[in-house]
C-alpha cells in the first residue's frame, strides 16, 4: 500500500511538471499605442488570465471556447515584459512568477510594469527572438507566448536603416525563425476593442522552439543604444493662447511650424476647430510641407499640428479672425432702420397732438353738433334800418 501511495505521488507530480505553463506577455508601449488602448488591454489581460471572460475586448480570429486555454493555472510560471524602442526591447529579461494563488499573483505580475505608450518604435521580431533566446538559456523548449500591440512593425530605426548596436543583436533578429533555423508558432486567437484599429491582444497557446538556436553571445554584454529622442512639433505662426488669441485680419489663415529631431518622410495633420459658440472644424492630414492655409469665418479657433505616421509631441495654437467684412454697412443699414423708427414714432406722436389740438377747437365751429348759427346784434343800426 506505501509503494502504490508513493507510486501515485510520483506520477502526479511527474504529471504536475508535464502539465506547467510557461507564460510570457509582450506589452507595445510605442507611441502609436493609445493609452485607452492599452488600459483596455491590462483589464482584459487580467480578466483573461483569470479565467474571466473579457468585458470589452471581443474575438476577432479563433473561436470563444480557445480562451480557456490561456487561463494560468496553480504550478504555472507568469513573466510580463514591454517592448518598443531598440534600448526598451534589449532591457527585455524576463523574471517569471511561480503561481501560487492565481487572482493575487496574476495582478502583481500585470501592475510590475508601467502601461504607459513612451517610445518611438516597435521592435517586434526583436522581442520575440528574445523571448526564445531566454526560453533556450532555460531549457524550456515550449511556452505560451501573448503579444499586445498594434502590430506596426519598426524594426528598422531611423530613415528606414537598422541601427542595431552590435553584430549579435543584428543575427539575433535575422536569424529568428527562418528556414535553417524555425520557430514553430501554433495559431494566434486574436481580440480587439474596435474592428476598425490595428491594436490586438494575440495569444499563441504554444511556441516552439525546440529547434530554434540562438547566435553564440558574446562575452561583453550588448551595448544599449541611447534612449529616444522625442520628435517635437512647434507652432512658429500664427502664436496664441485660450483667451489671448492671436488676433487676425484676414479669413486666409497660414499655419506654419518647425519639427525638431522628426524623422525623414514625417506626415503632419493640422486640425482646426471653432470654440466660444462656434462649430466650425477642418482637418487636413499627410501633409509634408511645414505650412498649410485655412479660409476660416469670423470667430475663434483653436490649431492643432501633429504627426501623421510616427510619434511626435503636438502643439496648439489659438486665433481670432475679425475680418469686419460688412460689419459697417450693417451698422449703417441699422443706424437708418433705428432712424426710420425713430422718426415713425414721432411723427406718429406729433400727429396725434395735432388731432388732438384740432379737436378742442371745433366748439366754435358752426357745423359742430346741429347747433343754430348765433343771432346778429340788435344793436346794429343798419340792420335795423333795413327792417
Amino acid at each position: 500500500m506505501k509503494r502504490l501511495v508513493t507510486i501515485l505521488f510520483l506520477c502526479a507530480a511527474c504529471f504536475g511538471a508535464m502539465a506547467q505553463n510557461n507564460v510570457f506577455v509582450l506589452v507595445d508601449v510605442s507611441k502609436s499605442v493609445k493609452q485607452s488602448e492599452l488600459t483596455d488591454a491590462k483589464q482584459a489581460l487580467t480578466e483573461i488570465l483569470t479565467g474571466l471572460q473579457p468585458s470589452k475586448a471581443f474575438i476577432t480570429q479563433g473561436k470563444q471556447q480557445d480562451l480557456a486555454n490561456f487561463k494560468v493555472n496553480t504550478g504555472d510560471n507568469l513573466a510580463i515584459a514591454t517592448f518598443g524602442s531598440l534600448r526598451t526591447t534589449l532591457q527585455i529579461n524576463p523574471n517569471p512568477t511561480a503561481i501560487q494563488n492565481v487572482s493575487a499573483d496574476v495582478n502583481r505580475v500585470v501592475n510590475s510594469i508601467s502601461w504607459s505608450p513612451t517610445d518611438m518604435r516597435t521592435y517586434i521580431t526583436l522581442a520575440k527572438a528574445k523571448i526564445a533566446e531566454y526560453a533556450k538559456g532555460k531549457s524550456i523548449t515550449n511556452y505560451r507566448l501573448y503579444i499586445i500591440s498594434d502590430n506596426i512593425n519598426d524594426d528598422y530605426g531611423p530613415n528606414g536603416r537598422p541601427d542595431y548596436t552590435d553584430d549579435y543583436t543584428r543575427d539575433l533578429v535575422d536569424g529568428y525563425n527562418t528556414s535553417t533555423n524555425p520557430v514553430k508558432e501554433a495559431g494566434y486567437t486574436k481580440l480587439k476593442f474596435n474592428s476598425k484599429s490595428d491594436f490586438t491582444l494575440s495569444f499563441s497557446p504554444q511556441v516552439d522552439v525546440s529547434a530554434y538556436a540562438p547566435p553564440t553571445k558574446p562575452n561583453a554584454p550588448t551595448p544599449l543604444p541611447p534612449a529616444d529622442t522625442t520628435a517635437i512639433i512647434k507652432i512658429s505662426s500664427p502664436d496664441g493662447k485660450k483667451n489671448k488669441e492671436a488676433e487676425l485680419k484676414n479669413e486666409n489663415v497660414s499655419v506654419s511650424w518647425t519639427c525638431s529631431n522628426c524623422p525623414e518622410g514625417i506626415r503632419y495633420t493640422v486640425a482646426v476647430s471653432e470654440y466660444d459658440g462656434g462649430k466650425y472644424k477642418e482637418t487636413k492630414k499627410n501633409l509634408t510641407a511645414n505650412s498649410v492655409s485655412f479660409k476660416l469665418p469670423n470667430g475663434k479657433f483653436r490649431i492643432t499640428v501633429s504627426a501623421s505616421n510616427c510619434s511626435a509631441n503636438s502643439d496648439t495654437t489659438y486665433i481670432k479672425v475679425s475680418t469686419g467684412g460688412f460689419g459697417w454697412l450693417l451698422i449703417v443699414l441699422l443706424l437708418i432702420v433705428a432712424g426710420g423708427v425713430g422718426y415713425y414714432f414721432w411723427n406718429k406722436s406729433r400727429q396725434e397732438k395735432v388731432e388732438t389740438t384740432s379737436s378742442s377747437n371745433c366748439g366754435n365751429d358752426i357745423f359742430n353738433n346741429g347747433n343754430t348759427p348765433p343771432v346778429p346784434s340788435t344793436n346794429n343800426s343798419s340792420n335795423s334800418e333795413y327792417f
